[in-house]
């Protein structure tokens, strides 16, 4: 058993996102093997640019806020205790509203590989609108 102190993690930017810092509660970095957790805040202007994870679902629960994604096709918008299921090999772009800050979890399974792509580290997360 592992009790994770999520606020002292160190956030990071992943690789084709901006204005997102995410903090790794399990996954690759801190041990695990079948699954990322991440607890992440993306600042209303952020997002990730339009992406694919070929073998890795992905599922967002929204904590606070709210997140737009995009499928190519439509457009909606994800509030606060709402959750969001991308499967593997569907192209999502997921951005602020412009409005609000979102704060939300995201498990991706199996974790998507970042290989050859550079995280940048944050020391600290801006404060929430």
């Amino acid at each position: 058993m592992r009790i994770v102190q999520v606020g002292s993690l160190p956030p990071v930017v992943r690789p084709q996102h901006h204005e997102v810092f995410a903090r790794e509660i399990w996954g690759p970095a801190s041990g695990g093997t079948r699954v990322t957790v991440t607890h992440s805040v993306m600042l209303a202007t952020g997002g990730a640019e339009m992406h694919v994870h070929p073998e890795s679902e992905h599922i967002f629960y929204v904590l606070r806020g709210e997140l737009k994604v995009y499928d190519g096709k439509e457009t909606a918008i994800v509030s606060a205790g709402e959750g969001l299921v991308i499967a593997a090999g569907e192209p999502h772009q997921v951005t602020g509203t412009g409005r609000m800050d979102c704060e939300y979890l995201s498990i991706t399974s199996p974790p998507a590989s970042w290989a050859g792509k550079q995280e940048s580290n944050k020391s600290q997360v801006p404060s929430r609108k």
